[in-house]
């Protein structure tokens, strides 16, 4: 470990490079070859689907953390925002297909909730709770942050955590309690463990977040994983808020719009199967009554995906974005996945099985923008990762329109309700911190 303010020089990199460790690992790992060709993955081009869409909900998070001053060595805290924005489209469609609307004119055409807490991290604990813990103190803080209003009259995330997961069986969680080896199942309302300590249980504790959570290191692993779970409930919040609304136009009419994939990961994984069925039951309703679904997509900025996506993309004779028509939509199969992106066995589980809720399609804009996007699951070619089919990927023709019509160049590969969701979520770091000194000062 160096001191702090001690960098590493490069004195021990000639060695490092010389070392039998390094040149048998070298010797022993495969590499593809650069020079081999394969085929591109399934085209899912096909006619585009006429536009009912007329509006966008975004909904993208951020956390800041930073260190706090209580008077322990270590103690740090984050900030979390989770923001949803509504965007009318009807007021920004344009009519050339060569312009990309300027953020100016985004800005006017939109308008944003969002959703605040302050999570605790290690040596931070609450005022009168006498024998309170960090690890405890953050427990009682997730249930609480998804206990509180979202809309009058509408249910709280954690009404939807639990509607949704109503006839989840099993669902065991350890103890809470460092020296308790007792297992217990969370209620929907708050309980306690039969060890005789009565540890209490909050129904959020099924998330599992409190079991990454560190008192002795920082926990900013943890603080997002908070952000993913809030970020996907609340989109599912918002789906059943639109459904008891009682009007499938506006279903119809809208698209939602996730910041990265449509998937869970971390301890909270278990719950993409729930939020996947739930996305099923409501698009399968809607269908079931003639009207189109919903259309749901993750829009991804980086990963594997989408360095593959702009590999492809590449011709030793003109360069970068040159292989590829401008336009082009390709699912990569299981089969391909495995192959040629993510480097699995042919016979392991499907990639994304036990995170993902959707299905990736890569697509070239025709501006010559990349981005890589998940549809969900809602039927059983979707649930066939080698099926290829239109099908499987529902709404797909809107939701290319929307990625053609709502492009920027403000950023490489941007995405404007993104760009605008992320502005609404984002804390500045050093504004955030400050927020936290003052929050923990003596004097604050």
């Amino acid at each position: 470990m160096p001191y702090e303010g001690e960098f590493a020089s490069g004195e021990s990199l000639p060695d490092l490079l010389a070392s039998k460790s390094v040149v048998d690992f070298q010797g022993t790992i495969s590499v593809k070859d650069a020079n081999e060709k394969h085929p591109l993955p399934a085209s899912v081009n096909g006619a585009r689907s006429p536009d009912h869409i007329n509006r966008v909900i975004a909904i993208d998070g951020s956390v800041v953390s930073a260190p706090v001053r209580n008077g322990y060595p270590g103690a740090e805290a984050a900030l979390l925002r989770i923001a949803a924005v509504v965007l009318d489209l009807d007021k920004i469609r344009n009519p050339d297909p060569r312009r990309i609307p300027r953020p100016s004119e985004i800005r006017e055409m939109e308008q944003c909730d969002a959703l605040d807490a302050v999570l605790p991290g290690r040596n931070v604990t609450e005022r009168d709770h006498p024998n309170d813990s960090p690890r405890r103190f953050f427990r009682r803080t997730i249930f609480r942050a998804l206990s509180g209003p979202i809309e009058a009259g509408h249910e709280s995330l954690l009404d939807t955590l639990t509607a949704i997961t109503s006839d989840r069986t099993g669902g065991e969680i350890a103890c809470p309690v460092e020296d308790c080896s007792k297992r217990v199942t969370p209620s929907p309302v708050f309980c306690r463990c039969p060890c005789a300590r009565k540890e209490g249980i909050y129904p959020t504790d099924a998330l599992r977040l409190h079991e990454r959570f560190d008192e002795t290191g920082s926990n900013g692993q943890v603080f997002t994983l908070a952000q993913q779970v809030t970020e996907h409930l609340a989109l599912v919040n918002i789906l059943r808020y639109c459904e008891k609304a009682g009007n499938p136009d506006f279903i119809r009419d809208t698209a939602f719009i996730m910041d990265g994939p449509l998937a869970l990961f971390g301890m909270s994984a278990w719950l993409h199967e729930w939020i996947g069925r739930e996305v099923r039951r409501i698009h399968t309703r809607y269908v079931d009554a003639n009207h189109p679904g919903v259309l749901l997509v993750g829009v991804e900025k980086t990963g594997q995906f989408l360095e593959h996506l702009k590999q492809l993309d590449w011709s030793e004779l003109d360069g970068p974005g040159t292989a590829i028509p401008n336009g082009t939509a390709l699912a990569p199969s299981k089969d391909y996945t495995h192959q040629h992106i993510v480097n699995r066995p042919a016979e392991a589980k499907d990639f994304g099985s036990q995170t993902y809720y959707g299905r990736k399609v890569l697509y070239k804009n025709r501006n010559g923008q990349h981005s890589v996007v998940t549809t969900p699951i809602v039927n059983p070619s979707g649930e066939d990762k080698n099926c290829i089919d239109r099908h499987a990927f529902p709404r797909l023709g809107e939701t290319l329109n929307i990625l053609d019509d709502l492009a920027t160049y403000l950023y490489e590969d941007g995405f404007a309700p993104l760009v605008r969701a992320h502005a609404h979520a984002a804390i500045p770091l050093k504004a955030g911190t400050e927020i936290l000194h003052r929050l923990f000062s003596k004097d604050g």
